[in-house]
């Protein structure tokens, strides 16, 4: 076989890759082909050249896109795809960690939202992608940028686009070998570093592509490789819920009091690893071209995190909603208040409260509360004996004669000379997380041109993606007074010795032997997803000047996800609220034995003396560390010293398992006083597993689609003066959703609630006139039905649900210069839920009867022929997801006026207009469940499609190089654009895709919860401003992204009330230099003015019962993260 090697073309190949901007597919969306490269010319900086092509693709494209070009990514210091795209006009990004956390923010964001919208669908190539979870689509930090041939992001849709985007689709594109002319080599190696972490890390790219001729036809080979090593660090002060205390409680205003604060200090190690292979064969006479593309992304971030945090007021949000208000003064009691009890530290002052009535300054000495945050309202019985062993541990081991918990001393209440607990809880917490997720992506593609007028494609894929994730904190404990002033830029906090407890040492709080091991948390993800995808498409191109292609294509594809996501598995391990916990107290406690015979109630010996007590606390667990002195400046924490848990056993699970689990504790010998059963050994997974039945999500969706498109007009087709194009044509889906699961059937009836006992007589004469002379004991016994339907017991359940889809698409541009162009676009979008919402496992709730509930009229009462009440049909509940679900979907229309009057000039104006149908919200729907042949119908809390919402906005974008003005202001370029929301209807959804044990995706079901008014992450303003300079060998960037404020979570996990941030604005900056034709130096920065992110908790708001309430705002965080610096080298050849 004779091999021909093409000629080598010059850098610029590598630099912009353009034409790779094409679609991978044929037939798919259609861009501009791009210019050969200049073979004569050193491309030094290609950013005007990345621009030209990204203005070309949006003047010619078949529907509204904007889009990215590789160099544009490359000359931005964005270290992922979702840093690219928030300079996009109506693209917003999420910069907290998790959507449900917003306690947590990265340096890099975390999701991509369009036009308001969180519904994107993520495209590798033209074809899907996604990660393993919860969710529907991509994670948009798992990518590489540096593999980024391009990035479109599509605000419209034709027929032949791949359905599931209402906001926009983003097809993230990888190079093809044949996109360059020949052989192309290069590489650059950066360092980056951040003024927080302190640290240098790496980040190193290579891309090789070569082709070659034969006499079977040409072949082409292309490796690009990238691997990023990101270090950053976040501060973090955090307000956790507000207390609402009514008028009259403190002051005659309403008052607002924190129920705890934080400070966090978290650090962040980012990799990110990206290959992509690709080959590529045409024919000699090029009417037949293949493909074969790999694909391979890894994200691997490991955080550790330290924070200091105490609650002095716990808020169950069980029996709480965002109207839950307090009226006791003495449940969080400054150190002054009378009668309480305790032994009172005086010289308290009382607390002082703003015009607005939050909480100013005060020492908080009392804390309220479950779970031991209380103080009179608990009691540890009347066997205590202060300085005893037998209950709470002592200092004895330290030499002093005290015991650690203060005993009450007011002899006018009931638990005198007990334990009061009374000063608010100081915990150091140690958190470990370390999560991994990859795509793998395998496509093959095969275009046959069968005639100059006929041309065939056909496609196929195969996807897997995996997540792994392993997060664990662990808990000190200490007692403090705590001296809180709200009244400067940010909270500081003074520790001071407690009232309540006793502790020993000059400084309390930094030394160990006042802590005790509190408590361990612990969660994992196991997580794939697989899909296979084929298609096949088929274009005839007409001669005609107003018909242009016919284009038609089938598609079918096949996806299975499977998210095992264990609730966060929280435990004791010594409190002072626990069983015994003297022994096993302090960080220090060593081991015991028991110094008699223990028998149990028939006189046998349970314990001998001398066996193992408490097997003690294997040294070397913790240290006491620096903390806070470098947050905002420093100064806010009183003290900086704190034993924290060392990194070398927080994550390492066995380690842990060893020293604190049950079963390492009895293991070793000994009553295990811990009762923490670490995930994989809780007794209710499922066997072989580290996961219960509702942990476990499985869903199949198989979708058949198939569509039909008509091209019409182009350059030759004219009405008047106006040159026409467009697109009309219509898309049906046919999808089948599968969700395995489990339903629990309602526990049995208890032997009281079957006490059938004839009402007293003066039980009778008690009931009303309407009332039935019969017990609900009675009537649960004649609910034999129900009895036999209330098993207890489980069984499996499987949901098959098909819908079917039809979606029309119209698209038209009217040149009505060369340079002025109008363009429309009408179509009907869909969107799939998130594979969390479709979670099919429940368990039953039976609701009893009360006496007042058997009254004349009640429907389920069921009477006997004599008109008397024999027995009753009980209501049955249940929270689960909705594996019923449909698509949302969306009519949408864009109308745009676009100038384009220079090569890298242009401005556009769009108008845009969004339509919902079946929006997901929170309600209720009835599902009927059969269990020993009884059929009951169950109201279940959850997902469920609503209707009546729209979301509307426009967008304006210019951008331009000066080229008039004389040297060397020539090379100045601008852009900038401007977005405006503005949403109706649309309520959030307060769901979450993620739960514990599966029976919660409905994080707001109650009522009393407040309306925030806004979508989650919209933004009613964004902009954008970029300044450019490009000429000879210097190219420069200052980019500056601001958007006002939004609602980050509705309903957070950490806070409960609604979480607004405020308005942000993030500068980076980059600056390159050729030194030689194959040699640029660079210096990019990110967040340069060290962006404070701001959030405030909404304590009053519109809620159903009080729609008119008015909103109010109190603080809740502050975060401030790296300024980043990276420096590099790119070699090209």
């Amino acid at each position: 076989m004779r091999i021909t090697r093409t000629a080598s073309v010059s850098v610029a190949a590598l630099l912009v890759a353009v034409s790779g901007l094409a679609a991978p597919m044929a037939l798919a969306q259609d861009a501009p082909a791009a210019a050969e490269p200049d073979t004569d010319a050193v491309v030094v900086v290609g950013t005007r050249k990345a621009l030209k092509t990204a203005q070309d693709i949006k003047k010619s494209a078949d529907t509204f896109v904007d889009s990215i070009t590789a160099t544009d990514i490359g000359a931005f210091p964005d270290k992922s795809v979702a840093e690219a795209l928030q300079r996009v006009p109506g693209v917003t990004v999420i910069r907290s960690a998790a959507k449900e956390d917003v306690m947590h923010y990265s340096a890099e964001p975390s999701g991509v939202i369009i036009r308001g919208l969180p519904q994107v669908r993520s495209e590798f190539n033209g074809r899907d992608t996604f990660s393993a979870t919860s969710g529907y689509g991509l994670s948009w930090s798992d990518v590489a940028p540096e593999m980024m041939a391009g990035v479109d992001t599509y605000k419209n849709q034709t027929a032949e686009m791949i359905e599931g985007g209402i906001a926009g689709s983003i097809n993230l594109r990888t190079r093809l070998p044949f996109d360059q002319k020949g052989r192309v080599f290069g590489a650059t190696v950066e360092a980056n570093s951040g003024n927080f972490s302190q640290t240098v890390t790496p980040s190193v790219s290579a891309l090789y592509s070569d082709r070659w001729a034969s006499d079977i036809g040409e072949f082409g080979l292309l490796l690009n490789a990238a691997y990023s090593q990101t270090d950053t660090t976040s501060h973090a002060v955090t307000i956790p819920r507000m207390v609402v205390f009514a008028p009259g409680t403190y002051t005659s205003q309403t008052n607002y009091i924190p129920s705890g604060v934080a400070f966090n200090n978290t650090d962040y190690s980012r990799t990110r690893e990206g290959v992509s292979l690709a080959a590529q064969w045409q024919n000699n006479d090029r009417t037949m071209r293949a493909s074969l593309q790999y694909n391979n992304s890894t994200y691997h971030n490991v955080w550790n995190e330290e924070q200091l945090i105490s609650y002095w007021f716990w808020v169950d949000p069980a029996s709480t909603t965002h109207s839950t208000v307090w009226n006791d003064p003495f449940q969080i009691a400054p150190p002054d208040a009378p009668g309480l009890g305790f032994n009172e530290a005086g010289g308290g002052t009382p607390y002082t409260f703003g015009p607005d009535g939050l909480f100013q300054n005060g020492v908080i000495t009392r804390s309220k509360g479950d779970w031991g945050y209380g103080s009179i309202d608990w009691s540890t019985g009347t066997s205590y004996v202060p300085g005893s062993t037998d209950q709470y541990g002592t200092y004895d081991q330290f030499g002093v004669d005290l015991p650690v918990i203060q005993t009450c001393i007011k002899s006018d209440i009931s638990h005198a000379n007990q334990p009061c607990r009374g000063a608010p809880i100081v915990n150091t917490a140690t958190r470990f997380s370390d999560e991994e997720r990859k795509i793998d992506d395998l496509a093959f593609n095969f275009v046959w041109d069968a005639s100059e007028k006929l041309r065939f494609n056909f496609d196929a894929q195969y996807v897997k993606a995996t997540t792994n994730h392993y997060d664990i904190t662990f808990e000190y404990t200490t007692y403090a007074d705590l001296g809180l002033d709200l009244t400067g830029k940010y909270p500081k906090l003074s520790l001071l010795s407690p009232s309540g407890y006793n502790v020993i040492g000059s400084d309390p709080v930094s030394d160990p032997r006042n802590y005790s091991p509190e408590s361990a948390m612990d969660h994992i993800t196991d997580s794939e997803g697989e899909l296979k995808a084929i298609r096949a498409d088929m274009a005839y191109q007409f001669d005609g000047t107003w018909l242009d292609a016919l284009r038609m294509g089938v598609r079918f594809a096949d996806r299975e996800q499977k998210h095992f996501w264990s609730a966060y598995n929280w435990a004791s391990i010594s409190s002072d609220w626990g069983v015994n916990p003297a022994d096993s107290w302090f960080l220090d406690s060593p081991a015991t034995y028991y110094a008699a015979n223990e028998l149990d109630g028939d006189g046998n010996i349970v314990h001998a003396a001398g066996d193992v007590r408490f097997q003690g606390y294997e040294p070397g667990y913790y240290e006491v560390r620096e903390f806070g002195t470098d947050m905002f400046g420093g100064g806010l924490i009183s003290d900086t010293m704190f034993p924290f848990m060392t990194q070398d056993v927080i994550s390492n699970p066995a380690e842990l398992a060893k020293r604190f689990a049950i079963s390492g504790q009895t293991d070793q010998g000994g009553v295990a006083s811990s009762g923490w059963n670490p995930i994989c050994e809780r007794p209710n997974e499922v066997a072989n597993s580290c996961f219960t039945v509702g942990e476990q999500l499985r869903v199949r969706e198989k979708t058949d689609s198939a569509y039909v498109m008509l091209k019409f007009g182009g350059n030759d087709a004219f009405i008047g003066d106006v040159a026409v194009t467009g697109n009309v044509g219509v898309r049906f889906v046919n999808t089948t959703v599968e969700s395995a699961g489990a339903v629990n059937f309602a526990t049995p009836f208890t032997a009281g609630q079957l006490n059938c006992q004839p009402l007293t007589a003066e039980q009778i004469a008690a009931l009303g006139p309407n009332q039935y002379a019969i017990s609900p004991a009675c009537l649960a016994l004649g609910s034999t039905q129900d009895q036999t339907f209330s098993s207890g017991t489980s069984q499996a359940s499987d949901v098959e649900t098909t819908h079917k889809n039809v979606l029309p698409s119209f698209n038209v541009r009217l040149g009505l210069t060369d340079e002025w162009f109008l363009r429309f676009a009408a179509s009907r979008a869909i969107s799939k839920p998130d594979i969390g919402l479709l979670r099919n496992y429940m368990s039953l709730q039976r609701s009893f009867i009360d006496q007042a509930d058997i009254t004349v009229g009640n429907p389920n009462i069921v009477l006997n022929s004599a008109g008397q009440p024999v027995s009753y049909t009980f209501g049955y509940t249940g929270t689960t997801g909705n594996p019923r679900l449909k698509p949302i979907k969306a009519d949408q229309f864009d109308f745009a006026v676009e100038n384009y009057f220079d090569s890298v000039g242009s401005f556009s104006f769009t108008l845009f207009y969004k339509q919902f149908h079946d929006y997901i919200q929170n309600g209720t729907f009835v599902v009927p469940y059969t269990n020993n042949g009884v059929t009951r119908d169950v109201v279940v809390t959850g997902p469920v499609n609503g209707e009546g919402a729209a979301i509307k906005g426009f967008e304006v974008a210019y951008q331009r190089y000066f080229n008039f003005l004389p040297a060397p202001f020539d090379g100045l370029g601008v852009q900038a654009n401007y977005t405006k929301l503005k949403n109706s209807g649309v309520t959030n959804a307060n769901l979450i895709v993620d739960s514990d044990g599966g029976g919660t995706t409905a994080r707001s079901a109650q009522g009393g919860m407040i309306n925030a008014g806004r979508l989650e992450n919209l933004s009613d303003d964004a902009y954008n401003l970029i300044v450019m300079y490009e000429k000879g060998k210097i190219g420069a960037r200052i980019a500056y992204n601001w958007r006002s404020e939004y609602v980050s979570s509705v309903n957070d996990c950490c806070i409960g009330f609604p979480v607004w941030n405020d308005a942000e604005g993030f500068l980076d900056a980059s600056f390159r230099y050729a030194l030689t034709d194959h040699i640029e130096l660079n210096i990019q920065g990110s967040n340069l003015l060290g962006t404070e992110v701001r959030i405030r908790q909404q304590v009053a708001g519109p809620t159903d019962a009080a729609p008119n309430t008015e909103a109010k705002f109190m603080p809740a965080g502050w975060f401030e993260y790296d300024s980043r610096l990276q420096i590099g080298v790119r070699i090209k050849y």
